[in-house]
């Protein structure tokens, strides 16, 4: 008959893995501190009396953990005994002394030796230990939790497998109680994979166009190591999502970039490849569904792979035309907390000495973390917080001026697939310190000069560092890349975005306060540039980018809430009335993205209230008077937070309910806070908290 032991090992296997690594973390921690103490320690079980029983399958997996776990401790021990031993003078230490009244000392009762009596000088942490002889306890305690302290990201096997499933991630499945129930449902998330992947020519076509056409904008993956992936996908799995051996993450990463590819494309690009108008939507949003099944499958969050980071990383260009913003913003944090249990933000420059490949897998992690960092900072102005903190980055993290194909650096002058968001990073690198520069000032006064100082910065950066080959008006050398033009059409309008977004707290306000008029006027300057620009678009072939159409709902709004303080009489009444009904129109062109839909029925709200403000203005008007009397007067017949409430119930963020009607006083008066809560109401689609940039653009209109 089994012990009790074995029996409760039997039932409890998981709590037994507990108990046997809690009792192996304690001993050696312990154990280095004196000479002679692991032997008084012994790791191996003792042996039980009875039957032996045979191990199932999760004894089987706790065992190898428990194997893992004292192979890790032993090479811990034998370099701190290494260490202990070269490390002090010449002379023996005493004998150990042990526990009064005890023939065979217990753990509690071994005390360290007294310290020689000749002094020595003791070596250096920096020269004689290294981080895990130092962190040897921290070590030990995240390898009882199944983690690593100190990733090796370049060194490590499990980022590079491509589509071959990595050895070392763990299957939880046969702890399962219902595998029945599990494996089923595994088997109908397979079959919609299945059916959902085209063709290997369609892939293959999906997939050139984004090596070529998107890969610049987000640079979240290497082109060169994922078009050699895709071949070993076809030669090796023949294209089969349910090769027992697939990783899953990988597949994630293929959906991904199909998905940014049929969104980002023209319609006339798409029936190129063969799809029909009715079928970009649907596989666009299909297919972003499909990544996100792929990483729960692969249980993502607890097996951490750099594919997981990329797949994330490349659907933002995708998900808030789908609108998708509220699940990308919480699947780019989970992707930041991944990035950092890898290692990404401590990535170093690689030696001189490194092969391509090596340099190559380097500046993967580099790029695809600092495509994060930038998503992170850049959302700000929205959130009013950030999780990537610079402070803790390597200072050599931004990545090379390269391509990945042979991965030679050029000048920064030179166009690669790596230099726009090298560029947009060193923009975004700012905005954490413009929040916390803000966050310190106690006054409107010195907030705003915070604004005035940033707003200076971000000119001064864009003018003596902004690359020669975005620059709006420098010629186009015949070798480079047609994302060239792409890119400063993208810029100028991201570009007049940003000033609107280091304005955002000040906008209301300078509408009825006249100190903050620059505020006003430097707004309405940047709005019709990123119309002008958004209207002058006429490239077929080009990508279709997402902040196109929010940027251009946000300049929308700026001139709406514009027009309805001035009087109608005024010259710029009727022309910002008239750009936003041209807003609306352009708008109307994108028929399958959420963010234009949204956009027009916002944007369509507001030109309502501003035509119903004109009729009881002129109603009020008493007779011989023009136009409907002050501008402070006006800006009373404009209920700001009747507008919000009522947008914010049409457009269904949030439900109706019975309120009571504010007063007329309380209008557009209390800027900051009603600014705030508009703003808030377009989220993160409207262009809040996407991508943005900063341009010298345009000063004669400031």
């Amino acid at each position: 008959m089994p012990s009790p032991q074995d029996q409760v090992r039997q039932e409890h296997p998981l709590q037994h893995l507990h108990q046997k690594v809690r009792t192996h973390v304690v001993v050696c921690i312990i154990t280095p501190v004196a000479k002679g103490v692991s032997d008084l320690c012994n790791r191996e079980d003792v042996a039980t009396a009875g039957t032996p029983v045979t191990p199932s399958r999760s004894q089987s997996d706790a065992n190898d953990t428990v194997r893992a776990l004292m192979s890790r401790v032993s090479q811990l021990e034998a370099s701190l005994r290494q260490q202990n031993h070269s490390g002090v003078s010449e002379q023996p230490h005493p004998p150990l002394r042990l526990g009064a009244n005890s023939a065979t000392p217990g753990i509690h009762q071994l005390q360290p030796p007294n310290p020689p009596v000749d002094d020595y000088s003791s070596p250096s942490a920096d020269e004689s230990a290294s981080t895990d002889d130092i962190d040897a306890a921290t070590v030990l305690e995240f390898l009882a939790w199944g983690r690593k302290k100190d990733s090796d990201f370049v060194n490590a096997p499990e980022h590079e497998s491509g589509p071959r499933q990595p050895t070392l991630v763990q299957d939880y499945s046969s702890l399962a109680p219902a595998q029945v129930l599990t494996e089923h449902t595994r088997n109908v998330q397979l079959d919609v994979l299945e059916a959902l992947l085209p063709n290997k020519g369609h892939i293959y076509r999906l997939v050139d166009y984004h090596n070529s056409s998107l890969v610049w904008y987000h640079g979240s993956y290497s082109s060169k190591i994922f078009t050699d992936d895709l071949r070993l996908f076809f030669n090796e799995y023949h294209g089969d999502v349910r090769h027992p051996h697939l990783n899953l993450q990988w597949l994630s990463l293929l959906f991904a970039i199909l998905t940014g590819s049929m969104t980002c494309a023209s319609t006339s690009t798409c029936r190129s490849w063969g799809f029909s108008e009715d079928e970009q939507p649907t596989l666009s949003l299909r297919w972003y569904e499909a990544t996100v099944t792929c990483l729960n499958m692969a249980k993502y969050i607890e097996n951490h792979t750099i594919y997981s980071v990329q797949a994330i990383a490349t659907l933002t260009i995708a998900a808030h035309s789908l609108g998708n913003s509220n699940s990308q913003s919480v699947l780019l944090a989970t992707a930041g907390r991944i990035a950092q249990s890898l290692g990404l933000h401590r990535l170093e420059s690689e030696p001189s000495t490194a092969s391509p490949d090596q340099l190559r897998k380097r500046e993967l992690g580099k790029r695809v973390f600092t495509q994060l960092c930038t998503q992170d900072w850049f959302q700000i102005p929205f959130s009013e917080s950030y999780s990537l903190n610079p402070k803790f980055c390597s200072s050599n993290v931004r990545p090379l001026n390269c391509n990945d194909d042979d991965m030679n650096v050029q000048p920064e002058s030179t166009p690669t697939q790596a230099s726009y968001c090298n560029y947009r990073y060193d923009i975004a690198a700012l905005m954490p310190q413009l929040l916390d520069a803000m966050t310190s000032c106690n006054t409107m006064f010195t907030r705003y000069e915070q604004v005035l100082k940033y707003d200076d910065k971000m000119r001064k950066l864009a003018t003596a560092s902004m690359p020669t080959f975005l620059a709006k008006n420098a010629p186009v050398a015949a070798g480079w890349p047609n994302y060239v033009n792409w890119g400063r059409r993208s810029l100028t309008i991201c570009a007049a975005h940003k000033i609107i977004m280091i304005h955002r707290k000040f906008v209301g306000l300078s509408f009825t306060n006249s100190a903050f008029s620059f505020t006003r006027r430097t707004c309405i300057a940047a709005s019709k540039t990123i119309l002008r620009e958004a209207f002058a678009a006429n490239d077929d072939t080009g990508p279709v980018l997402w902040i196109e159409q929010a940027f251009s709902v946000a300049a929308g709004i700026i001139l709406s809430l514009d027009a309805c303080h001035r009087k109608p009489t005024e010259r710029e009444f009727s022309e910002h009335k008239q750009l936003v009904v041209d807003t609306i129109e352009y708008l109307k062109r994108f028929a399958h993205s959420k963010i234009a839909i949204r956009g027009v029925q916002l944007i369509t709200f507001l030109l309502g209230e501003l035509n119903k403000s004109n009729t009881e203005s002129r109603k009020r008007a008493r007779p011989g008077e023009d136009g409907g009397g002050s501008t402070r007067k006006r800006t009373r017949t404009f209920n700001i937070q009747s507008v919000i409430r009522d947008a914010s119930q049409s457009l269904g963020v949030t439900s109706p309910v019975t309120t009571s009607t504010p007063t007329q006083d309380e209008t557009f008066d209390s800027a900051g806070v009603s600014w705030d809560a508009f703003a808030d109401l377009l989220g993160p689609q409207m262009g809040f908290d996407g991508q943005y940039l900063f341009d010298n653009f345009f000063p004669d209109q400031l």
